[in-house]
């Protein structure tokens, strides 16, 4: 009897030794941490954004009239971990209709492009976070290039459930201005987070043989430009998704709409500059980080990330904001105006070609007329009526157009699809009119 009890305890013995065993071999390669038992489990995140119409400063004498989130450019860094619920509660405060669109992981209702709000509702955004990497969020409503040169664009960040390795970390977002004309190919302003060169005159500090860690987006318009780090050969994490291995660059091109995570050491105290290759250079990505031996008191996470991160966003975004001056009632110094802008072209009674009248008193604003490339706009586009006539515009698109009056006489104010809009023309003229929100859509009423 003691020989079985032997035995039992022996084959109970073997396995649990296999089962720890199984246990071990299953465990990933790869850890993102320094201790590979870091499971961060899923909580709800909620944050709160407000589209607002306000002006910042976005190079030395420079303010501009701005469309933001949150107030400054680019908007609040959003930040979870992969398979949390994110709940964002958007307002729109501005004057005209915005959202957010997410890159990432989401059904069609969170995607931020159908679902437009109307300025002063608002909308809210629920979904998990996934995958983990760097991503951006930004204004989907056309046209798409001027609501995100105008300022509605930020990063979304969402960190692995296993853990990242402890280092300092940056956001940089990279956006574009001009001071004419927001669909240009060369903008008179390309910069980090909203300010041309502030990166030279408040360089980045780290510490050598510290880690730090780069979360670059591009929300500009332009073809990709190389990001270079002097001093270091990096690692790139491409298209900022942390599934992917990580490559040894010296310079890394990122197109716009896409994203990196770049990381790298020093191991000498120096200035080593960060800039776009380039012409971009020339017009506000130039920076530096300040590289110092860490004192032998510095904090582990507060000066120094050994074997605690530290993030440095909070910082950037008083540097942001003390430089910016968010402004709403500040005097711009020169900016883009939707009635005399270049693109907003409004055409006077010489442009009317008699081939596109039509006499008729219903009017449309043609499906697909929101995209810009579909020349598609009002029909017809020149209407002939007789003076006392009342004439109904009807949206067939699927987003939100205006019927806007360049007299102001008149304007239908934010039309829905499916909505309708009359407006009685009791003189003989000529009434032109266009799209606030698509400013290429023009049309024109002919009363005799």
């Amino acid at each position: 009897m003691d020989r079985n009890i032997i035995m039992i305890a022996a084959l109970a013995s073997f396995g649990v030794a296999f089962g720890l065993w199984l246990v071990v071999s299953e465990t990933p390669s790869v850890s993102y941490a320094e201790n590979i038992s870091i499971q961060n489990p899923p909580v709800t995140r909620t944050f709160t954004v407000f589209a607002e119409d306000t002006t910042v400063e976005i190079a030395p004498g420079k303010r501009i009239e701005a469309w933001t989130y949150n107030g400054t450019i680019p908007g609040p860094t959003l930040r979870a971990t992969e398979g949390d619920r994110v709940i964002i509660n958007f307002i729109n405060n501005g004057k005209l209709p915005h959202t957010m669109h997410f890159h990432g992981d989401h059904n069609e209702k969170n995607d931020g492009v159908f679902q437009e709000v109307l300025p002063g509702d608002s909308y809210t955004y629920d979904f998990i976070a996934e995958p983990a990497g760097a991503f951006m969020y930004h204004c989907h409503v056309m046209p798409v290039s001027e609501h995100i040169r105008n300022g509605l664009y930020g990063a979304f960040i969402v960190d692995p459930k296993e853990g990242l390795e402890p280092a300092r970390e940056y956001v940089l977002v990279k956006g574009e201005y001009d001071l004419e004309d927001q669909e240009t190919w060369t903008p008179d302003y390309v910069f980090f987070n909203g300010y041309a060169d502030q990166y030279w005159t408040n360089p980045l500090p780290a510490k050598t043989n510290e880690l730090v860690r780069l979360y670059y987006i591009d929300m500009g318009a332009i073809a990709a430009f190389g990001f270079h780090i002097h001093g270091t050969i990096f690692d790139t994490i491409t298209s900022g998704i942390w599934e992917n291995e990580p490559i040894k660059t010296q310079t890394w091109e990122v197109s716009p709409g896409n994203a990196a995570i770049f990381e790298a050491k020093w191991k000498e105290p120096g200035r080593y500059l960060f800039h776009l290759h380039g012409v971009p250079e020339e017009k506000g990505t130039m920076a530096y980080f300040d590289v110092r031996d860490a004192t032998p008191d510095a904090v582990d996470g507060v000066d120094v990330a050994k074997t605690k991160s530290i993030d440095m966003w909070e910082w950037q975004q008083e540097i942001a904001v003390s430089l910016q001056q968010p402004d709403p009632d500040a005097e711009i110094t020169k900016t883009l105006v939707s009635s005399d802008h270049e693109q907003h072209h409004i055409p006077t009674s010489g442009d009317a070609d008699t081939s596109q009248i039509v006499e008729t008193t219903l009017c449309e604003v043609e499906e697909g007329s929101a995209v810009k490339s579909s020349n598609k706009s009002y029909y017809p586009k020149i209407t002939q009526i007789k003076a006392g006539d009342t004439v109904t515009w009807t949206n067939k698109d699927i987003s939100v157009h205006t019927v806007t009056s360049n007299d102001e006489l008149f304007d239908s104010g934010m039309m829905m699809s499916g909505d309708s809009f009359e407006q009685t023309f009791d003189e003989i003229g000529l009434y032109e009119y266009y799209c606030m929100l698509h400013p290429w859509m023009t049309g024109t009423v002919k009363a005799v």
